[in-house]
Protein backbone atom coordinates (compact mmCIF):
# COMPACT_ATOMS: atom_id res chain seq x y z
CA UNK A 1 0.00 0.00 0.00
CA UNK A 2 0.94 3.18 -0.81
CA UNK A 3 2.38 5.70 2.24
CA UNK A 4 0.14 8.59 2.20
CA UNK A 5 1.73 11.77 2.11
CA UNK A 6 0.88 15.51 2.68
CA UNK A 7 0.23 16.51 -0.87
CA UNK A 8 -2.72 13.34 -1.09
CA UNK A 9 -4.38 14.72 1.90
CA UNK A 10 -3.55 18.77 1.82
CA UNK A 11 -4.70 20.52 -1.41
CA UNK A 12 -2.92 24.02 0.22
CA UNK A 13 0.51 23.38 0.98
CA UNK A 14 -0.48 26.24 3.81
CA UNK A 15 -3.03 23.74 5.63
CA UNK A 16 -0.22 21.55 6.34
CA UNK A 17 2.65 23.61 6.81
CA UNK A 18 1.55 25.38 10.28
CA UNK A 19 4.31 27.25 12.17
CA UNK A 20 4.69 24.22 14.49
CA UNK A 21 5.30 21.65 11.43
CA UNK A 22 7.57 24.20 9.97
CA UNK A 23 10.10 24.52 13.07
CA UNK A 24 9.93 20.63 13.28
CA UNK A 25 10.92 20.63 9.19
CA UNK A 26 13.65 22.73 9.70
CA UNK A 27 15.17 21.52 12.79
CA UNK A 28 15.24 17.44 10.77
CA UNK A 29 18.83 16.99 10.54
CA UNK A 30 17.60 14.31 7.79
CA UNK A 31 15.29 16.05 5.66
CA UNK A 32 17.58 19.04 5.67
CA UNK A 33 20.27 16.30 4.68
CA UNK A 34 18.58 14.98 1.98
CA UNK A 35 17.48 17.85 0.37
CA UNK A 36 21.66 19.43 -0.04
CA UNK A 37 22.16 15.95 -1.32
CA UNK A 38 19.45 16.29 -3.84
CA UNK A 39 20.37 20.10 -4.43
CA UNK A 40 24.03 18.43 -5.32
CA UNK A 41 22.52 16.37 -7.64
CA UNK A 42 21.06 18.98 -9.40
CA UNK A 43 23.95 21.09 -9.89
CA UNK A 44 26.21 18.15 -10.99
CA UNK A 45 23.04 17.90 -13.89
CA UNK A 46 23.71 21.38 -14.62
CA UNK A 47 27.50 21.55 -15.22
CA UNK A 48 27.32 18.43 -17.06
CA UNK A 49 25.34 20.60 -19.49
CA UNK A 50 26.88 24.22 -18.90
CA UNK A 51 30.44 25.18 -18.49
CA UNK A 52 29.66 28.13 -16.07
CA UNK A 53 30.43 30.42 -13.36
CA UNK A 54 29.21 30.99 -9.66
CA UNK A 55 27.94 34.11 -10.96
CA UNK A 56 24.95 32.79 -12.31
CA UNK A 57 21.10 34.22 -12.10
CA UNK A 58 19.08 30.93 -9.75
CA UNK A 59 15.93 30.89 -8.93
CA UNK A 60 14.66 27.97 -6.37
CA UNK A 61 10.85 27.51 -6.80
CA UNK A 62 9.45 25.59 -3.83
CA UNK A 63 12.34 26.76 -1.60
CA UNK A 64 10.57 26.25 1.84
CA UNK A 65 12.66 26.90 4.58
CA UNK A 66 15.79 27.33 2.55
CA UNK A 67 17.88 24.05 2.37
CA UNK A 68 18.71 24.13 -1.07
CA UNK A 69 19.48 27.84 -0.96
CA UNK A 70 21.38 27.27 1.95
CA UNK A 71 23.72 24.67 -0.13
CA UNK A 72 23.94 26.93 -2.66
CA UNK A 73 25.02 29.84 -1.04
CA UNK A 74 27.88 27.31 0.91
CA UNK A 75 28.84 26.41 -2.80
CA UNK A 76 29.76 30.20 -3.08
CA UNK A 77 26.57 31.35 -5.54
CA UNK A 78 25.09 34.61 -4.60
CA UNK A 79 22.62 35.72 -7.07
CA UNK A 80 19.75 33.44 -5.48
CA UNK A 81 16.30 33.95 -4.87
CA UNK A 82 13.31 31.69 -3.69
CA UNK A 83 9.50 31.52 -4.03
CA UNK A 84 7.55 29.32 -2.14
CA UNK A 85 3.37 29.09 -1.89
CA UNK A 86 3.53 28.21 2.06
CA UNK A 87 3.95 31.23 4.32
CA UNK A 88 5.38 29.65 6.95
CA UNK A 89 7.89 27.78 4.87
CA UNK A 90 8.56 31.21 3.47
CA UNK A 91 8.81 33.22 6.86
CA UNK A 92 11.71 30.64 8.00
CA UNK A 93 13.59 31.28 4.94
CA UNK A 94 13.63 35.18 5.26
CA UNK A 95 15.10 34.54 8.82
CA UNK A 96 18.28 32.69 7.03
CA UNK A 97 18.72 35.83 5.34
CA UNK A 98 17.60 34.92 1.85
CA UNK A 99 15.34 37.26 -0.84
CA UNK A 100 12.50 35.15 -1.27
CA UNK A 101 8.80 35.61 -2.18
CA UNK A 102 5.14 34.24 -1.57
CA UNK A 103 4.22 31.93 -4.53
CA UNK A 104 4.81 28.37 -6.63
CA UNK A 105 5.03 27.09 -10.03
CA UNK A 106 1.13 28.64 -10.36
CA UNK A 107 2.81 32.17 -9.82
CA UNK A 108 5.85 32.72 -11.83
CA UNK A 109 3.78 35.04 -14.56
CA UNK A 110 2.00 37.23 -11.37
CA UNK A 111 4.92 37.59 -8.44
CA UNK A 112 5.77 41.24 -9.63
CA UNK A 113 9.18 41.21 -7.62
CA UNK A 114 10.59 38.69 -10.60
CA UNK A 115 8.56 39.44 -13.36
CA UNK A 116 11.26 41.72 -15.64
CA UNK A 117 13.96 38.83 -14.53
CA UNK A 118 15.52 36.00 -15.89
CA UNK A 119 17.60 32.76 -15.01
CA UNK A 120 20.61 31.03 -16.12
CA UNK A 121 19.08 28.47 -13.76
CA UNK A 122 15.64 27.26 -12.39
CA UNK A 123 15.76 24.43 -9.69
CA UNK A 124 12.88 23.08 -7.93
CA UNK A 125 13.19 19.75 -4.98
CA UNK A 126 10.58 17.81 -3.64
CA UNK A 127 7.73 20.34 -4.75
CA UNK A 128 6.11 19.33 -8.37
CA UNK A 129 4.37 16.74 -6.75
CA UNK A 130 1.77 19.29 -4.67
CA UNK A 131 1.12 20.64 -7.69
CA UNK A 132 -0.13 17.04 -9.64
CA UNK A 133 -1.53 14.99 -6.63
CA UNK A 134 -4.74 13.44 -7.00
CA UNK A 135 -5.14 15.10 -10.36
CA UNK A 136 -6.78 13.29 -13.21
CA UNK A 137 -4.83 13.08 -16.31
CA UNK A 138 -5.65 15.89 -18.78
CA UNK A 139 -5.78 18.39 -15.68
CA UNK A 140 -1.86 17.59 -15.11
CA UNK A 141 -1.27 17.75 -18.91
CA UNK A 142 -3.22 21.14 -18.90
CA UNK A 143 -1.29 22.18 -15.45
CA UNK A 144 2.29 21.23 -16.67
CA UNK A 145 1.88 22.64 -20.16
CA UNK A 146 1.46 26.65 -18.13
CA UNK A 147 4.01 25.46 -15.91
CA UNK A 148 6.36 24.76 -18.69
CA UNK A 149 5.46 28.01 -21.03
CA UNK A 150 5.60 30.25 -17.81
CA UNK A 151 9.32 28.94 -16.87
CA UNK A 152 10.57 29.55 -20.67
CA UNK A 153 9.93 32.67 -20.02
CA UNK A 154 11.75 33.68 -16.83
CA UNK A 155 15.07 32.26 -19.03
CA UNK A 156 17.92 33.46 -20.35
CA UNK A 157 18.82 32.02 -23.86
CA UNK A 158 21.03 29.26 -22.46
CA UNK A 159 18.84 28.75 -19.24
CA UNK A 160 17.71 25.49 -17.65
CA UNK A 161 15.40 24.25 -15.39
CA UNK A 162 16.12 21.29 -13.15
CA UNK A 163 13.09 19.57 -11.49
CA UNK A 164 13.33 16.60 -8.65
CA UNK A 165 10.06 15.46 -7.46
CA UNK A 166 8.06 12.23 -6.09
CA UNK A 167 6.06 10.94 -9.02
CA UNK A 168 3.21 8.42 -7.73
CA UNK A 169 3.77 5.88 -10.79
CA UNK A 170 6.48 5.46 -13.88
CA UNK A 171 3.06 6.23 -16.16
CA UNK A 172 2.49 9.81 -14.31
CA UNK A 173 6.41 10.83 -14.34
CA UNK A 174 6.02 10.19 -18.09
CA UNK A 175 2.85 12.13 -17.93
CA UNK A 176 4.78 15.30 -16.58
CA UNK A 177 7.63 14.60 -19.06
CA UNK A 178 6.02 14.67 -22.46
CA UNK A 179 3.59 17.59 -21.61
CA UNK A 180 6.63 20.02 -20.50
CA UNK A 181 7.90 18.28 -24.00
CA UNK A 182 4.44 19.87 -25.61
CA UNK A 183 5.06 23.14 -23.51
CA UNK A 184 8.61 23.80 -25.47
CA UNK A 185 10.82 22.00 -23.87
CA UNK A 186 14.03 19.83 -24.55
CA UNK A 187 13.44 17.49 -22.16
CA UNK A 188 16.11 15.03 -20.87
CA UNK A 189 15.47 12.23 -17.60
CA UNK A 190 17.57 11.03 -15.09
CA UNK A 191 16.07 9.13 -12.80
CA UNK A 192 19.12 8.17 -9.53
CA UNK A 193 19.36 4.85 -8.13
CA UNK A 194 16.97 3.65 -11.09
CA UNK A 195 15.08 0.05 -9.68
CA UNK A 196 15.48 0.19 -6.11
CA UNK A 197 11.70 1.50 -5.46
CA UNK A 198 12.81 2.81 -2.23
CA UNK A 199 15.55 5.07 -3.02
CA UNK A 200 15.15 6.44 -6.81
CA UNK A 201 14.80 9.86 -7.39
CA UNK A 202 12.88 11.33 -10.25
CA UNK A 203 14.59 14.28 -12.24
CA UNK A 204 13.50 16.35 -15.40
CA UNK A 205 16.27 18.49 -17.16
CA UNK A 206 14.72 20.79 -19.46
CA UNK A 207 15.99 22.54 -22.11
CA UNK A 208 14.89 25.97 -24.33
Amino acid sequence: MKQEVPEDVYKDPNDFYTLEEVKRYDNNSGMKKTQMILTKDCMDLFFEKKVTTQNIEILDVGCGTGFSLEYLKESGFKKLIGIDPSIEMLNQCKKKGFLCYLGGFEDLSKIKEIKNKEFDLILSISALQWCISNKPEIEIKNIIKKFGKDLLEKLTENGIVIIQFYPTSENKFEIVKNSFVRSGFRVEEFIKNKGNLKKQKYFLILNK
